[in-house]
């Protein structure tokens, strides 16, 4: 098992779902909510929009923390 699939496995243990909203994601990439924003903005992080609210999915956060993006 490589690190990022160990890693998905852990933040999906910690919150129990696949979409995180944008302060779980901000807190699992250790960064503001005002930077996500902005790496949302310049497309380097993709969002899901549900219901009016802004959500990331485990694999877009795994991603971006293992340099897929």
């Amino acid at each position: 098992m490589t690190i990022v699939e160990q890693l998905k496995i852990e933040i999906q243990q910690r919150y129990k779902k696949l979409l995180l909203n944008k302060k779980e994601a901000s807190k699992e990439l250790g960064i503001s909510i005002s930077t996500l924003d902005r790496l949302r903005k310049e497309g380097y992080l993709r969002e899901k929009r549900i219901g009016g609210g802004i959500f990331f999915t485990l694999d877009e956060i795994v991603n971006f923390i293992g340099g897929a993006n």
